[in-house]
C-alpha cells in the first residue's frame, strides 16, 4: 500500500495496552536498535526502588505494514469490518474484529461476519473484502466493479462515490490507484495537486 503524499511516514498503530503497570512505569527511556527492529524501554520499578531495560521486537508492539488514514482507530474496541483495517497486517483492527471466517459457497472467501455475503444488501458501498470476486461482490449483492474514468487502474462497485465530496476510507476507494477517493481522502492542500 503507498501512503498518500501528505503523509510520506505512517503513523503506526500500538499493538498493546497501558503504560503503567502496578507499581512499575515504562517509557522512562525509549531508544530504537540502529535498524529499527528492537525499541529498548527503560523503566522504574516503584516499590522494589531500581530501574531496569526490557527489549521489545518492534514488530510485537507495533502493526508496522499497516498504512490507515486513522490509525487511532485500530484496537478502539470498534470492529471496522472493511479492509485496510480489517487485515492480517493490522491485525484484523487491532483486535477489535474476530478472525476471518470460511463462507460456505464461496471457495476462499473469508470474512468477518459470514452472514452480510448475500444477504439482499451491498456491505457499504462494496468494500473489500466483501466485494471481491472471491466473495461473488457480496454474494451478488453488489454491483461488479468498473473502471473509474480518470482513474486507469480504479476498479470500484460505485464509481459515482469517487471524488463525490465524502472520503470512504476503505479500500479499494482510498487507495493509490482511485486517487484517495478522487482526492476525498486527501487534506485539501494536496487533492489539487495529486497526480497518479
Amino acid at each position: 500500500t503507498k501512503n498518500p503524499p501528505h503523509r510520506p511516514y505512517t503513523l503506526l498503530p500500538m499493538n498493546s495496552k497501558g503504560i503503567i503497570l502496578g507499581e512499575i512505569i515504562l517509557g522512562f527511556e525509549l531508544e530504537f536498535s540502529i535498524d529499527g527492529s528492537t525499541l529498548a524501554v527503560g523503566g522504574y520499578d516503584l516499590v522494589r526502588d531500581f530501574g531496569f531495560v526490557k527489549v521489545y521486537d518492534v514488530r510485537e508492539l507495533f502493526y508496522v505494514d499497516c498504512t490507515v488514514e486513522k490509525p487511532e482507530q485500530i484496537g478502539n474496541g470498534f470492529c471496522d469490518m472493511y479492509e485496510p483495517y480489517y487485515s492480517d497486517v493490522c491485525g484484523y483492527d487491532g483486535g477489535d474484529c474476530g478472525f476471518p471466517v470460511l463462507v460456505e459457497g464461496y471457495d476462499n472467501c473469508m470474512v468477518p461476519e459470514p452472514t452480510f455475503i448475500g444477504n439482499g444488501f451491498c456491505y457499504v458501498d462494496g468494500v473489500l473484502p466483501f466485494s471481491s470476486e472471491k466473495c461473488g461482490f457480496d454474494g451478488g449483492d453488489c454491483p461488479i466493479p468498473s473502471l473509474v474514468e480518470g482513474y486507469p487502474n480504479c476498479l470500484v462497485s460505485f464509481p459515482d462515490r469517487i471524488a463525490d465530496g465524502t472520503c470512504l476510507d476503505s479500500l479499494p476507494y482510498n487507495s493509490y490507484e482511485c486517487g484517495f477517493d478522487g482526492g476525498d481522502c486527501l487534506p485539501p492542500e494536496f487533492a489539487q495537486t495529486f497526480t497518479l
